[in-house]
């Protein structure tokens, strides 16, 4: 009997299109895994005016093609103390009726600071980095969201030195964790989805990785929150049977592997600290433009995927389809 394999990655009802800022390259933490080009600030990037010119822009377009989702994913750097963060997000509130935003954080702002922006994201994604974070704090700011976000991570990364001080940590998270999702990420190499994974030596550390990837809880109604935006992807599977969509799971799975598939890169928007437009992070994609610059020549055509491996979460969050099940698709009305 054939193994039960991945087959397509789709959204949970329209298209939408999904923007990936990489808002700087400036960031509190400096973490020995992490790669200095996350952190160097070279790259502030503080021309709120302009780039919310830009965004304007862009947002137009997809309209246009007929989008109606949107979903918009910050990231750094760090980007809680990216000084246009709020006005960029209240910008996109005014201008998308259907909006997720959500966030990559090493969630070292304040409480105070949460409990006043919090209304402006839907997503957290809480990456803990045991070099730097202030646990009581982390704690804190974790209690505070998971009664108030549609999604909130805690996407816990698994210092090779330190392993089993982030086990320790997980476990007291674990216990205080009422409301979210605890993710347990294996390092790339230099903290780049398109370097290399890391190579735990020990085989406890490796297999602990492999079955403890992803733990959820659940135990509010969140149905008084607004869920009406459906800008969001499930993995479908050859034996009928579909899950919505994690990354880190897959990626841990090693069901990250797209080459051959279609990719609607098309669908996407990859900005980088140094402002540069692509669409997707990958090397499947070409820049097309710069957030400094109104002048950007958008593609409109999904790309067959060239590359072995895919490592990048957002990217993988594009709607993709094996070739065998390309025509099946075809009629779920997303094409």
């Amino acid at each position: 009997m054939q193994d039960n394999k991945l087959v397509a990655i789709w959204p949970t009802e329209e298209k939408f299109a999904n923007f990936t800022w990489q808002v700087s390259d400036v960031c509190n933490f400096k973490c020995s895994y992490c790669n200095p080009g996350n952190y160097g600030a070279n790259q502030r990037n503080l021309d709120t005016e302009q780039y919310i010119k830009v965004l304007g822009l862009l947002i137009e377009n997809f309209k246009k093609q007929g989008y109606k989702y949107f979903k918009f994913f910050f990231s750094g750097g760090e980007p809680s103390i990216w000084p246009p963060l709020i006005d960029i997000c209240k910008f996109i509130r005014s201008s998308v009726e259907y909006s997720t935003i959500a966030i990559n954080t090493n969630l070292s702002r304040s409480p105070d600071w949460w409990k006043k922006n919090y209304i402006y994201f839907d997503d957290v994604v809480a990456s803990f980095h045991i070099e730097g974070c202030n646990q009581e704090v982390y704690l804190q700011n974790i209690d505070f969201l998971q009664y108030r976000l549609n999604y909130l991570a805690c996407r816990i990364l698994m210092h090779d030195q330190r392993f089993q001080e982030v086990v320790d940590f997980s476990e007291k998270l674990k216990s205080f964790l009422k409301n979210g999702v605890i993710e347990y990420a294996a390092l790339f190499e230099e903290l780049n989805p398109h370097s290399g994974m890391h190579h735990y030596e020990a085989d406890w550390k490796r297999e602990f990785i492999k079955n403890n990837s992803y733990v959820y809880k659940r135990e509010v109604d969140f149905s008084f929150l607004n869920n009406t935006n459906k800008a969001y992807c499930e993995a479908f599977y050859s034996d009928g049977k579909k899950q919505t969509l994690n990354a880190t799971r897959l990626i841990s799975g090693g069901e990250n592997n797209f080459k051959g598939w279609k990719c609607w890169i098309n669908d996407s928007i990859f900005i980088n600290p140094a402002g540069d437009i692509q669409l997707a992070s990958c090397k499947m994609a070409k820049t097309i433009g710069n957030i400094s610059s109104d002048q950007i020549q958008l593609e409109s055509e999904p790309v067959s995927c060239a590359l072995s491996t895919c490592g990048c979460g957002t990217d993988i969050n594009i709607r993709k389809v094996s070739p065998e099940h390309v025509t099946a698709f075809a009629g779920k009305g997303s094409l």
